[in-house]
Parts: C-alpha cells; sequence; structure tokens
C-alpha cells in the first residue's frame, strides 16, 4: 500500500493522486440469512451450514480481488429504533417489539400494544405458520452469527453491528466518508444498497453474480438508479412493512411516469404529473382516477403519522443514514485503523474450528486449501499495521 502524500506535496502538485484502495463491505445479514439455504449439520446435530456457506462466499470474492479492508456488518436485535420511531409500523411483519426499548412512557407503552393488538385483530392477513427453514434461521442466526465474528478476528475481518442503527446506515456511512481512493464494494442482494453506487462504489449480487455499477444498472434493472429511491418512496417496502401511495404500484408509476425508465426524477415531478393527468381528465368532463389524487395527496396504506412523502423518505434514503452518535463514533474509529496481529493466526482458527466440528473443513489439507485466497488479504493487513507502528 502507498504511502500517504502529504499535504504540502499534494498543494503543489494537485495532479498527484495516491494509490487506489480496495475495500469489500459485507451486508452481514443479507448474506447470513441466503446462508441458511445450505442445511448441513455436525456430529452433534448442531447447523452450521450458514457458517460455511459465509466462508465459502468470502472466499470466491477474495478469489476474484484481493482486498485491502473487509468489514462485515450486522444488524443487531434492536437496530432499526431510529425508524421505528419516525415510523411505529416499521418491520411489524417481522414481530419486532422496539416499543420495549424506547423512551414511551408506561402509558405511552400500553397505548402502541393496544393499537398493535387491535392492528393484528384487522389485519385481512391470515397469520402465517413459520416454514421450518424460517425456524432454522430464528434458532440459529444469533449462535452462527457469534461463531463468525469469533473466526473473523483471527481472519482480520473487521465487523460491526449496534444495537440501535441498521447495517444498511453504517454501510452507507462509511461510503459517504471514505477517502477518495477507496473503491468500495458492497456485498448484498438489497435493493437498496444500489442507492449508494458512484464512480467509486458498485454492488456486488450474490444471488446474480453480478457486479451493479452505474455503468450497468440501467441494463440490469431497466431503469437509472437514481431512481431506486423514487420507486420505494412511492410504492414502499413489503419486506421491511413499508406502505406505499394508496393504489400505486411500479407498474402504475411507470404508467404515470414512463420518463423514470430513461432518466432520474424527483417525487415533485411525480406530483406533477399526476395533477395534469388529473386536470386532463376534467376537461374530459371524466372523474379523476383515484390513485392519481393518492399521488397529489400522500393518501397511503398505512398509519403515518406526518407526512407521508417526507417520513418515506427519511426511512428509505441512505444518503442521510440514520445513526445513534455511539455507532458514528465507532465506525470513524474503526475505519482504515490497523489491526494488531498479536494473538491471532491460522492456528487458532483451526482449532477452533474443529472445536465446532465443522466437518468440510476437519481435515488440515481441505482446511489449508480452503482459507489460501485470505493468506494475501492477511498478509497485506499485517503489512498495513507495521507500516504504521514503525
Amino acid at each position: 500500500m502507498a504511502q500517504p502524500i502529504r499535504k504540502n506535496i499534494k498543494d503543489a502538485h494537485p495532479d498527484i493522486t495516491e494509490e487506489s484502495t480496495y475495500t469489500l463491505l459485507v451486508d452481514g445479514n443479507n448474506l447470513l440469512r441466503i446462508a441458511f439455504q445450505d442445511t448441513k449439520v455436525n456430529t452433534r446435530g448442531e447447523h452450521y451450514g450458514a457458517i460455511f456457506q459465509f466462508l465459502l462466499q468470502l472466499r470466491m470474492m477474495l478469489q476474484k480481488k484481493v482486498y485491502d479492508y473487509i468489514y462485515v456488518v450486522f444488524d443487531d436485535e434492536d437496530s432499526g429504533i431510529l425508524r421505528y420511531e419516525l415510523y411505529n409500523d416499521y418491520k411489524a411483519n417481522r414481530e419486532k417489539r422496539y416499543e420495549e426499548h424506547t423512551d414511551l412512557s408506561d402509558y405511552g407503552k400500553a397505548v402502541e400494544e393496544k393499537l398493535k393488538s387491535w392492528r393484528n385483530k384487522h389485519s385481512s392477513k391470515p397469520v402465517r405458520a413459520k416454514s421450518d427453514a424460517e425456524r432454522l434461521v430464528d434458532e440459529n442466526f444469533a449462535r452462527e452469527r457469534d461463531t463468525l465474528l469469533e473466526y473473523f478476528n483471527e481472519l482480520y475481518i473487521r465487523w460491526i453491528f449496534n444495537d440501535k442503527t441498521e447495517g444498511d446506515d453504517i454501510i452507507a456511512y462509511y461510503v459517504k466518508n471514505k477517502k477518495p481512493n477507496d473503491k468500495v464494494v458492497i456485498m448484498s442482494c438489497d435493493e437498496d444498497m444500489t442507492q449508494l453506487i458512484s464512480d467509486t462504489v458498485c454492488v456486488y449480487n450474490h444471488r446474480l453474480k453480478k457486479y451493479i455499477s452505474k455503468d450497468n444498472f440501467k441494463k440490469i434493472k431497466g431503469f437509472p438508479y437514481e431512481n431506486v429511491l423514487i420507486k420505494k418512496i412511492f410504492c414502499g417496502d413489503a419486506s421491511d412493512n413499508i406502505k406505499n401511495i394508496k393504489g400505486v404500484s411500479e407498474a402504475r408509476l411507470y404508467e404515470l411516469m414512463p420518463e423514470m425508465k430513461a432518466r432520474p426524477v424527483t417525487i415533485n415531478e411525480i406530483k406533477d404529473r399526476a395533477k395534469e393527468k388529473i386536470e386532463e381528465r376534467k376537461k374530459e368532463k371524466k372523474k379523476p382516477l383515484q390513485w392519481h389524487v393518492n399521488i397529489v395527496e400522500g393518501v397511503c396504506n398505512g398509519n403515518y403519522d406526518g407526512d407521508f412523502y417526507e417520513i418515506n423518505e427519511k426511512l428509505i434514503n441512505l444518503s442521510n443514514p440514520l445513526l445513534t452518535e455511539d455507532a458514528e463514533e465507532e465506525i470513524r474509529d474503526m475505519m482504515y485503523a490497523p489491526q494488531d496481529p498479536e494473538g491471532r493466526s491460522f492456528e487458532n482458527l483451526y482449532e477452533r474450528i474443529c472445536e465446532d466440528d465443522i466437518t468440510e473443513l476437519r481435515d488440515s489439507n481441505r482446511f489449508s486449501t480452503f482459507f489460501e485466497p485470505f493468506k494475501e488479504f492477511i498478509d497485506k493487513e499485517i503489512k498495513y499495521f507495521k507500516k504504521q507502528n514503525k
């Protein structure tokens, strides 16, 4: 890695730039949940398939490119509470109980519980029993994540999760505050992450097995990456229980604003187009379409305490990540910080893998072959530490 260029030299020769570094940011929750498709169990009957698949995916990434830094970012149990405070139905479909960890009074908490009970009772959708796959994740997610964190320590892979800040926001903060010469790959299948694409940031979708960048996003998705945010503001996000404008689907949004497939658009442009359509129908002595009216007036399917558009933009827009002060401080302290090699080794990792009975990696030859792609990355980290501590 190149030595930093002194400021006085930079000022005198502005054409000089530092050598590029490469960072891999891994959406840990996204990757780990997908990794649970592997149903391997050890001789004790403990599931470990997600551990193995997660490591395998990292191995594959290192075979493609040797990174200078790797960060794996997870959600904690109550990550997302900042969004809950903006919108109390946030992730209500996932049985989250954020209200237990807010500053609501006892009375406020009681009211919130009654509202949730009422919503559940009057929901048009019956409660769905969890599948075997979902139960497998619920029962093993925390254990397998924590096991991976111990492995990451030996592999010089940085990891972070905060009790109130979501992983998406941590990744977004890193991207917004990275060094200009740092080229970032975000490993995630979550379309939200493509909001962060830029000249130096791309997303690797491990399901599609494709890098998604400024250059190919439109070809892959059919619209400019700048419209990911706009589309979700109007159409919501069912996975997080973020609601949509009543009657508006992705197809209807494109019907109203076909330009969305060609260029970036704004909320006001879409609202103005809806107003035009309303006026056109009035001139033709026709009743305005209700979903056009809903767009103009911000009428939605959810329980929003305030302006729908303002709230959804705050919930979805990763250009303005929602972080607590302690999360921000933790990320700042970790970014580009050298890691002390003392106490880290492949020997420690192998010993732990044997203890955990990860069958595919217990053989020493298999272990060595599997982790070969990690060695060059680790060597770079060790050199970086020594250089910073001369």
